[in-house]
């Protein structure tokens, strides 16, 4: 039960008959327990759900109950018609009534209090009706002429003077229909006996979302006026004086804004029910799930789980965060309890991704046009349109499971709201992938570090929750819908945002310069140098031909080289113990392979330079050439990779992809060519020729590194993480 909350049960004490006979004038006070009474007016008077059989709670009763205990009076409620109240009042079985306008025609049995709340009227129609109205005039004129059949709640007190003076006095043209109540109104207008009737939009428009009859009847737009609802008491026990005391009461309860603090815990819950009620949320909090329950499948998918596990991946994140709120707030039933169909889909997405999965591993597979087809559709505008599809998933999830988070804190009374609101909405949208990665044993949950997920549920949960407390206008239903969708759309478009810029959250505990990421990006950066510096190893002759540098130059740069690379090198071997998240495996391995190769490649190069050719040797000339040659290929080559690296564009790798694979086409005619020469054992051309061996293995690297490039997932995947990273230190030593 709510703190503060008091509901007096009826079977508590003996049941009140308001046609019992009347007390004496009163011209002392009021009875210590005032007696009223109560009927279904949600969300102002409605029997409570938390307390016991025949309890009652709501708006107006609970204003009336606490400016009586701060009179030293108590209110005892029980159910009964509102003419049975009207009754009690006149007898004197009754000491005051609720929720009341203002009818001077009841001054001669009851005191009015000052209004405590304002309440509107609406006119209410058929949804598939032809009837259009444009201003109260014309509503008038139909009425009084007969053309509009009106239905009116009996004992109903009406804001617009005009529309009660109607109502007193019809005429003999004018149809008009009373009833017991609004849900009597509502049957009248479906079943045709009347063309509309008016209501308060608060309680009528509730009523329609809880019976499910929106769509059968709309609210017309014509302004009929708003009157200030107040607490009536019966002039035989209670005298004016304990009315002006009541009054002052409900001033100070005005002023330290606990009526407005009710209004916010009675009205929002309406509201927010009605509001996502709707068939546009309903579907789009499906697509939500629908996001995460295929996050999960792919997950699986990945790291090979069978399908029970890929339904624990699955529905994990799509409702695991909604049941442990429920379990926080108490509530029964459990969510998923009342709307299966948050647990049905699910499933259905793990049973459809495993048909899919498994038509493609024992039937695409082996059609290779499929095959091609699959992979382009990868590569291009299906990945593309893919990969845009799960993020708009997964921003809309975030952004609905936010607002539904704050909406539960709402019905269930959390209080206070700014505290207990954007708890839930991080619960709602948060855990159930958090318990996901935990299930996986996950040492990397991305949610609690690199991501934002979560931080954009707790911003958006305390904007909503504030807005909600606090509104800038008069609370009201259409308040409400323009700040649940302006919220949504606002945590949709800021999550899109992050997902499409690859903005890593800077709210981390770990030192900016030390992330993973931005040392990779060191290393990504120290490329260029290290190629310069190859490019060096070769150099331009008088005759303007390649060359290799003299010996004692090639020592120097050998060993400057190995200090340039060992730092790195060191980073590295860091790195390798680092937890780091799976894209970034990918990327560490694929650099570390890159900064491989070129270590080799540079090992591979100092070896061959460092082997002059004897100019006394036979065919020392023509030998010359071939290695004059061979140098030249090299260092065209060396140069251009060094220049891709500079530019980093991938138009240039692919090009220089075409580059190499020319090289060595001609490399290998040159050589096939001085082949068949047949030049004498021992010579300077048969050392040469032993030597483009070591030639062809660098034209090879260098053909390596430049797929390294055009790879951006580096080695062979390897599906499960912690082989991943296990693979990644073993190579650190």
């Amino acid at each position: 039960m709510v703190a503060g909350l008091v509901t007096v049960p009826v079977g508590a004490a003996d049941p009140i008959d308001p046609l019992a006979a009347p007390l004496p004038v009163a011209t002392e006070g009021p009875p210590e327990t005032l007696r009223s009474g109560w009927f279904e007016r949600p969300p102002y008077q409605y029997a409570d759900p938390d307390g016991v059989s025949g309890a009652a709670t709501g708006l107006d009763l609970r204003v009336a109950r606490e400016a009586a205990e701060a009179t030293d009076h108590t209110v005892r409620y029980g159910p009964m018609p509102w003419s049975d109240q009207l009754a009690g009042l006149k007898q004197g079985t009754l000491d005051l009534v609720v929720g009341t306008y203002y009818e001077p025609a009841r001054l001669s049995y009851v005191h009015y209090s000052r209004p405590y709340r304002e309440e509107r009227n609406a006119l209410y129609l058929r949804d598939d009706g032809d009837i259009r109205l444009t201003n109260r005039d014309e509503f008038l004129e139909a009425v009084e002429a007969g053309a509009f059949r009106l239905g009116i709640t009996r004992g109903y007190a009406f804001a617009d003077p005009e529309v009660a003076r109607l109502v007193r006095d019809p005429g003999d043209a004018a149809q008009i229909l009373e009833t017991d109540s609004d849900a009597a109104n509502v049957a009248a207008l479906v079943e045709g006996r009347i063309d509309g009737f008016i209501a308060d939009p608060v309680i009528l428009d509730l009523f329609l979302a809880q019976s499910g009859q929106t769509n059968e009847v709309r609210r017309a737009r014509l302004d009929l006026g708003s009157v200030g609802v107040r607490v009536m008491f019966s002039r035989a026990t209670v005298p004016r004086e304990f009315v002006e005391a009541f009054d002052a009461e409900l001033q100070a309860l005005g002023d330290s804004r606990r009526i407005a603090n009710l209004e916010v815990e009675h009205l929002l819950p309406a509201f927010l029910a009605m509001t996502t009620s709707e068939g546009w949320f309903n579907v789009l909090t499906l697509m939500g799930i629908l996001a995460f329950s295929a996050s999960g499948v792919m997950l699986a998918r990945r790291e090979r789980y069978n399908l029970f596990g890929a339904l624990i991946l699955a529905t994990l994140p799509a409702i695991g965060g909604g049941v442990l709120r429920d379990l926080l707030l108490g509530r029964d039933p459990i969510f998923i309890f009342e709307t299966p169909e948050f647990l049905l889909l699910p499933l259905a997405v793990v049973l459809g991704g495993f048909a899919l999965y498994k038509l493609h591993d024992h039937w695409l597979v082996h059609l290779a046009p499929a095959q091609r087809l699959l992979a382009r559709q990868r590569a291009g505008l299906g990945g593309r349109m893919v990969g845009n599809v799960q993020h708009g998933l997964d921003a809309w999830a975030v952004a609905a499971f936010t607002v539904i988070g704050v909406g539960v804190a709402v019905e269930a009374h959390a209080s206070p709201l700014w505290l207990w609101g954007p708890v839930m909405a991080v619960v709602t949208a948060s855990f159930g992938v958090i318990m996901r990665d935990v299930v996986r044993s996950d040492f990397n949950i991305d949610m609690l570090k690199r991501d934002s997920f979560a931080e954009i549920a707790i911003v958006g949960g305390i904007a909503y929750s504030l807005l909600l407390l606090w509104p800038p206008v008069e609370l009201s239903m259409f308040y409400i819908l323009m700040v649940t969708n302006g919220v949504i759309v606002s945590l949709f478009v800021a999550r899109l945002l992050v997902l499409w810029s690859g903005w890593v959250n800077p709210l981390q505990m770990g030192d900016p310069h030390t992330l993973p990421e931005r040392r990779l990006d060191a290393l990504e950066a120290a490329e260029p140098a290290l190629w310069q510096r190859l490019s060096t190893y070769l150099e331009e002759s008088e005759t303007g031909r390649a060359r290799g540098v003299d010996p004692r130059r090639l020592e120097s740069l050998h060993k400057d080289f190995g200090y340039a690379l060992e730092p790195w090198q060191t980073e590295f071997t860091a790195l390798a113990g680092e937890p780091l998240f799976e894209s970034t495996v990918m990327r560490y391995q694929n650099l570390r392979a890159r900064f491989e190769t070129l270590r080799a490649l540079e090992q591979q190069l100092y070896d061959h330079l460092r082997m002059p050719i004897a100019d006394a040797l036979p065919d020392a000339e023509e030998a010359g050439e071939l290695e004059t040659r061979v140098s030249e290929g090299l260092r065209s080559l060396l140069d251009t990779v060094s220049m891709a690296v500079e530019s980093g564009e991938r138009e240039d790798f692919e090009w220089l992809q075409e580059l190499s694979r020319n090289q060595r086409a001609r490399f290998d005619d040159l050589r096939a060519r001085y082949l068949k020469a047949d030049p004498a054992p021992g010579g300077a051309l048969d050392q040469v020729l032993q030597r483009t061996h070591r030639v062809e293995r660098m034209m090879w690297m260098l053909a390596d590194y430049v797929d390294q490039r055009l790879s951006p997932g580096g080695v062979a995947a390897v599906s499960d993480r912690r082989q991943r990273q296990m693979m990644m230190q073993t190579g650190a030593h």
